[in-house]
């Protein structure tokens, strides 16, 4: 455990010891447009409620910005005009370049804020795509992150940020490289949130172990069998983080959300330049 947090630690540090990367807007490409328009036009099971096809119809002037910097590109189509102020740009902009290490080309995220929030079926439904999932990405491909849920997408960032550059074992099988992952994305979440800070790792880490255990007590209540879906975002991934001796002792908290990492206080948010009412951090 120590040297995993103290590995994260000292590169959230050297990172925030730098100057965030710069954006600016930029005019949306003709193929860009094109490959969000394919992306959002055809069924996807992870999509079944087609919410990327009406954010992509709704898309105008008005509602959608194209942002540069130095490491990748960001299209965002806001739903309503207040998500303008609830996106992290600062602190996206130190995740890409975080990852651009891993990859010569310059990242394209097509971000997509519906704000539909990541909720439970009912006791003892079936937990479903269109419940918990968020984003994808083509493997090996930094051009293709789209992102089409505003709730946790800082953390969706991170997890798709992998795929597309290789850094999963497609030899585990599916399940297992998501679970992964997304253990991976999970702690390094928390590692960006403290900026490097080793007390504010520590609480921050604390909080997420209890959030994962107490979240996960609730997910067994809607699986039928042991890796039934969404093990490989939720039990799975605690399965990862108890492997690298990261988990917590569990503390008596209630969670009555399928978001996977545990919310941002507005202490936070406003660390981060972003409003009370975000969820995208």
């Amino acid at each position: 455990m120590a040297f995993l947090c103290d590995t994260i630690l000292k590169m959230m540090k050297a990172e925030f010891a730098r100057e965030e990367p710069k954006w600016q807007p930029v005019p949306l490409h003709k193929t860009d447009y094109e490959f969000l328009k394919k992306e959002c036009l055809k069924d996807s099971e992870f999509d079944t409620l087609n919410v990327r096809k009406r954010m992509f119809e709704s898309m105008n002037q008005t509602n959608h910005i194209v942002m540069k910097c130095a490491f990748g590109q960001i299209l965002a189509v806001y739903d309503h005009e207040k998500q303008k102020k609830e996106v992290p740009w600062g602190l996206w902009g130190r995740i890409l370049r975080m990852y651009s290490e891993q990859k010569q080309k310059p990242f394209k995220v097509f971000f997509l804020a519906n704000p539909n929030l990541r909720t439970f079926p009912p006791l003892r439904n079936p937990i479903q795509p269109l419940n918990i999932n968020g984003g994808y990405t083509y493997p090996c491909n930094p051009e293709t992150i789209v992102i089409y849920r505003a709730e946790d997408a800082t953390r969706v960032l991170i997890h798709e940020l992998m795929h597309s550059c290789c850094l999963d074992n497609h030899a585990n099988g599916v399940d297992r490289v998501e679970a992964e992952t997304e253990a991976w994305a999970e702690l390094l979440y928390v590692g960006f949130l403290s900026k490097g800070q080793t007390p504010l790792f520590t609480t921050l880490l604390q909080k997420q172990s209890a959030w994962i255990q107490a979240q996960n007590k609730e997910v067994q209540k809607h699986m039928k069998t042991s890796m039934q879906f969404p093990w490989r975002y939720t039990i799975g991934k605690e399965e990862v983080w108890k492997r690298w001796n990261i988990i917590q002792s569990p503390s008596s908290i209630n969670v009555d959300s399928l978001r996977l990492t545990h919310p941002p206080s507005n202490e936070m948010k406003k660390a981060f330049g972003v409003t009370p009412a975000s969820v995208i951090l």
